[in-house]
């Protein structure tokens, strides 16, 4: 299966797109990958929606992740010119100047656009990039996603559990740490809890909690399909690294707040198909801030 994936990386684009619309089609009208999921997240989240919007948007979701699906395996063979062309970086200058200070960057993201190729692409700032990343279960897929992530070099893979160790032992090093901060968290019980697309959602603490203890400013990167096989990376200062005047849980508040508007501009570019909302809010919640 390796030798299958890294044949298929060696398509050229104009042929993967082909076999994307098929998956597409297969995804959507005969298997219904995960479409009660995908339907029950969308109507949760546009309430105000028509059921032929919602539907509208369900359909052009399954494009996008086909799409992205058969980008990762593309991986395999991008150019540096390709990535350079097909990944535009705005306001990078934002996170430039506090790395030439010295002063690393907590970089957070949703899951949109294609944050796999954003990595490439912040791979070739030459910045150090620490990836803080979810070990896949099939242990030889896992490692081949960390050799296509890696193949550019300056991409450090933190498995998240142990993301917390390794930020500690690196934290003179001029980086950015790089987040997908909206997962769901296993336990609910010590989650951030805030209204996130009409409805209760728990957020993970660790972003704040970093920032919080080391000092370090937190930057959003939208993640944004201009069009196919083209995307836009941007920054947007969060928070400056000093929070003593912010309540606890106020960065994950301005964070959710942005990405949320980004969804509700790009809705078909959000990962839908995620069980993002499996648990419900618990009557007792209990944050270590500290």
């Amino acid at each position: 299966m390796m030798f299958f994936f890294r044949l298929l990386g060696q398509l050229p684009l104009f042929v993967l797109y082909r076999l994307a619309d098929a998956l597409k089609w297969l995804f959507y009208a005969v298997i219904s990958y995960r479409k009660k999921v995908i339907m029950g997240n969308l109507t949760s989240s546009f309430p105000e929606k028509s059921e032929k919007e919602i539907r509208k948007i369900a359909f052009q979701f399954y494009g996008y992740l086909t799409d992205n699906l058969l980008e990762f395996f593309k991986g395999v063979s991008l150019t540096e010119k390709q990535v350079l062309e097909r990944v535009k970086l705005n306001n990078h200058d934002l996170v430039q100047n506090y790395i030439d200070k010295g002063i690393p960057v907590i970089l957070v993201a949703g899951h949109q656009g294609n944050w796999e190729w954003a990595i490439h692409r912040l791979a070739l700032t030459k910045i150090t990039n620490d990836i803080v990343y979810q070990k896949l279960n099939n242990p030889n897929f896992n490692e081949f996603s960390k050799q296509v992530r890696q193949r550019f070099g300056n991409i450090v893979l933190m498995e998240k559990r142990e993301s917390v160790i390794l930020t500690r032992d690196r934290k003179l090093i001029p980086r950015t740490i790089c987040l997908a901060a909206d997962q769901a968290p296993q336990k609910p019980e010590t989650a951030y809890w805030t209204q996130f697309l009409n409805q209760d959602t728990a957020f993970f603490t660790g972003m704040e909690r970093f920032a919080r203890e080391y000092q370090y400013p937190v930057v959003f990167a939208e993640l944004i399909r201009e069009k196919r096989g083209y995307y836009s990376m941007t920054y947007e200062l969060l928070a400056e690294p000093s929070f003593d005047n912010l309540p606890n849980g106020e960065i994950i508040e301005r964070f959710a707040r942005r990405l949320e508007k980004s969804i509700v501009k790009y809705p078909d570019q959000y990962l839908w198909s995620h069980r993002r909302w499996k648990h419900k809010k618990p009557e007792q919640i209990s944050i270590k801030w500290n």
